[in-house]
């Protein structure tokens, strides 16, 4: 797999399930059910000398209940034209399907310029102080994993808590079955102070036009680390956003070292939510 590819299926699916949190807040605050599209388009204050431009749009539904779990799913297309004016298309696609009892379904696919470039498909289930990870893509095979790997929407719970803690650093080992499935990857989260200012949504009118532009909000910056390595080393990739108390995200930065991405959010729509038997 591409390393660009493994990258935009990560961030992609983090920014999903940032979306989405966790299926109460620890505020108390309801989970959101909604559809959601960001469009991005590289970075002009970085230098990217092989990169000429490149237009990106994620779209996110999120639906389910608590009592039932809940389903994200995930659209990432990127157009990239390079220096010399040559074109590739990269579709990265994800769907999660994760409940509170510590189950983690997941089928993540890439494609570059219509081919299939990696797909990884399994579930994952807390069992006996480990995670038993049943792969069926890219080979049927099981693996175990420590205790203390900590699934996608778990990972955005923790950032939230700790944002209204007034912690500013989060720190573990997330899994979300990218990859060959079978590799943990070392997260950090650095946390901004808090602000409640209806006025810095900018030209991102669909938070105001929700009804969440007072809500509070902090900027994160999530960078991510080879499992080898470990966080003492440079990340090999980070996103910066800003995260509301519902879990909603807007002026996203996707950096991949050699180019980046910003984003805004143009479309929420909330969904209703599915009702519990």
């Amino acid at each position: 797999m591409s390393s660009r590819s493994m990258v935009l299926l990560r961030l992609a699916a983090w920014l999903a399930l940032g979306l989405a949190s966790a299926p109460v807040l620890a505020s108390g605050m309801p989970l959101a059910t909604y559809r959601a599209v960001h469009d991005l388009t590289l970075d002009p204050a970085k230098d990217s000398p092989d990169m000429a431009a490149v237009n990106a749009r994620l779209v996110t539904e999120f639906s389910g209940s608590a009592c039932a779990g809940y389903t994200t799913t995930t659209r990432f297309v990127t157009e990239a034209v390079d220096a010399d004016g040559g074109k590739k298309v990269n579709d990265s696609r994800t769907v999660t399907f994760e409940t509170g009892d510590g189950r983690l379904d997941f089928d993540n696919q890439s494609y570059d310029d219509g081919k299939l470039d990696q797909a990884s498909r399994g579930t994952a289930q807390r069992a006996d102080g480990g995670v038993s990870v049943k792969l069926t893509k890219p080979t049927r095979k099981t693996v175990t994993l420590g205790a203390d790997v900590v699934f996608p929407t778990e990972q955005v719970s923790r950032a939230l808590e700790a944002a209204r803690a007034g912690q500013h650093f989060v720190k573990f080992t997330g899994y979300d079955g990218l990859d060959d499935g079978e590799t943990p990857s070392p997260t950090t989260i650095v946390i901004g102070p808090v602000s409640t200012d209806p006025s810095d949504v900018g030209d991102e009118t669909a938070i105001a036009e929700a009804g969440f532009a007072t809500m509070e909000h902090w900027p994160v910056t999530i960078s991510y680390f080879d499992a080898d390595t470990g966080v003492d080393q440079s990340p090999n990739y980070t996103m910066t956003a800003i995260i509301y108390d519902n879990g909603i995200m807007r002026q996203l930065k996707l950096d991949y070292g050699n180019f980046a991405l910003i984003g805004r959010l143009v479309q929420l729509d909330k969904l209703p939510e599915k009702p519990c038997p």
